[in-house]
């Protein structure tokens, strides 16, 4: 074997490896990168000091260019995520910590949009003043930051010290204990070690699309008054289905919730453009949820997105971030339909409350209702969603203290057991997604298990049930 092995993980996107230097580098990283390593096996459980961890990259390679053939090149949060918390690169109990720093390779202007768009994405509003120009109120600031600083530690640790950038110029530039790297054109590196060289070509050839890591049936839809259809109940790292969303059909107009990566091919797969759509409601900024939006407005420049104001703050900050864009002119190309927290909001008939969520970005719960003959039916859409075992540990006394007040939690506790008809559930625990036994008393109708790559337990199953992906929900069939 060579010193440095290269190998293909998709179209414009490769695997190098330097293993005297403990190099991992994942060269180039659009949406769901991280799906199409764990395919290609790439991403093994290892044993490192008595404790099983998962190998991963350790380096990413940017493109030089953002988009290509329509698609964004440079998605890097969840190849990030992988290095920080699976691998345990800033977890000071595990085995990874005293590793060298991950790198991030690339232009200077598209390393430095990468990190603000992931620090955005980690954190969302960082700052009272934020909250406050967002419109909201200081009390609702400061329990939030209190809440999302305990999350985080007690610190917005911005990913520029969590990394060592590598800002390719004109000159080959060292990486690590001899590996080098340099760009020889546009998209196009050499990375050498010794007396061995690799090419790499992060270019897509005309016409050609980066693609899914999964494949998706065609489903056909039918016209039903108020339904709900399932669009995706993985998260970002399961590799066998898209992301969590759901389509809401009401009189004869369709919403979707979230647009996480390829949305619009999950989208084709019921013969919906994006046009189509009379809106996005958008949860909260992680690429699982986030990472779609650009394609969507490229289709649909006149999309209607509804959210909080604090969801929009962050998603212009995120979108702004990634697009190495002011946020003033981000704001003038985004349609926002403002959503009143912890209210009934109608949007055309159909009937809408956001509820905030514990998380440590800013994010929403949805219920939605719509009316029928025989009264009022509904459907909570509850992703990113924290255990109450885990925020339980949060609640402090004083105010001044970073964390929860009982007041905080005890109103998380009753929004999580709204009763409804449909709810659909994060259980991908354990800090900050659900765990399904905050549910086991929950007298909503029909409980649908979501956002999780991993085998569902005999005890998950007892509390709700699996669907597959188009299934409808049909809530109320005919106008009334």
């Amino acid at each position: 074997m060579g010193l440095i092995t290269k190998r293909k993980v998709q179209e414009g996107v490769y695997w190098v490896e330097i293993p005297e230097t403990d190099l991992r580098i994942l060269c180039g990283c659009p949406a769901d990168s991280i799906k199409h390593l764990a395919i290609k096996g790439f991403l093994p459980v290892v044993e490192m000091g008595g404790v099983q961890v998962e190998y991963g990259p350790n380096a990413i390679l940017l493109s030089d260019v953002l988009f290509q053939n329509g698609s964004l090149s440079n998605l890097a949060e969840f190849p990030i995520l992988h290095m920080f918390y699976t691998q345990g690169m800033i977890l000071p109990d595990h085995p990874n910590f005293k590793s060298p720093k991950p790198l991030i390779i690339g232009k200077k202007a598209q390393i430095k949009a990468q990190l603000e768009y992931l620090h955005r994405g980690n954190y969302g509003l960082v700052s009272e003043h934020e909250f406050l120009d967002a419109g909201e109120s200081k009390e609702f600031a400061d329990e939030n930051l209190r809440m999302k600083l305990r999350f985080s530690q007690g610190e917005f640790t911005h990913p520029k010290k969590q990394m060592r950038s590598v800002i390719l110029g004109d000159d080959s530039m060292e990486l690590r204990k001899g590996a080098s790297i340099k760009r020889i054109e546009e998209n196009v590196f050499e990375i050498s070690y010794k007396s061995e060289t690799v090419k790499i070509d992060l270019n897509l050839r005309k016409y050609r699309k980066y693609q899914l890591p999964y494949q998706l049936p065609k489903i056909k839809l039918h016209d039903h008054y108020f339904a709900i259809i399932h669009s995706g109940e993985g998260d970002g790292w399961n590799q066998k289905q898209p992301c969590i969303s759901s389509i809401v059909q009401f009189d004869g107009k369709r919403y979707l919730i979230d647009s996480g990566p390829n949305i619009e091919k999950v989208l084709d797969s019921f013969d919906l453009k994006p046009n189509q759509l009379e809106g996005v409601f958008f949860t909260h900024v992680h690429d699982d949820h986030f990472a779609g939006l650009y394609s969507l407005l490229q289709s649909h420049p006149d999309l209607k997105i509804f959210a909080t104001p604090v969801i929009q703050a962050s998603v212009y900050k995120k979108l702004a971030a990634l697009l190495s864009i002011s946020e003033k002119k981000m704001a003038r190309q985004l349609n926002f339909y403002d959503l009143e927290r912890e209210k009934w909001n109608n949007i055309n008939g159909l009937q809408v409350k956001p509820i905030p969520s514990a998380h440590p970005v800013d994010t929403t719960v949805f219920i939605f209702r719509a009316k029928g003959k025989n009264g009022y039916r509904t459907y909570g859409h509850y992703c990113d969603i924290a255990s109450l075992k885990w925020i339980r540990k949060m609640i402090v006394d004083s105010p001044t203290e970073i964390g929860i007040s009982k007041a905080y939690f005890q109103s998380i506790k009753k929004m999580l057991n709204i009763k409804l008809d449909l709810k659909k559930i994060d259980i991908g625990g354990p800090a900050i997604h659900g765990d399904v036994e905050d549910f086991s008393s929950d007298k909503t109708t029909r409980i649908i298990l979501s956002h999780t790559h991993r085998e569902y337990s005999a005890r998950e199953l007892e509390i709700g049930k699996l669907v597959e992906f188009g299934q409808i929900e049909v809530l109320i069939e005919k106008r009334p």
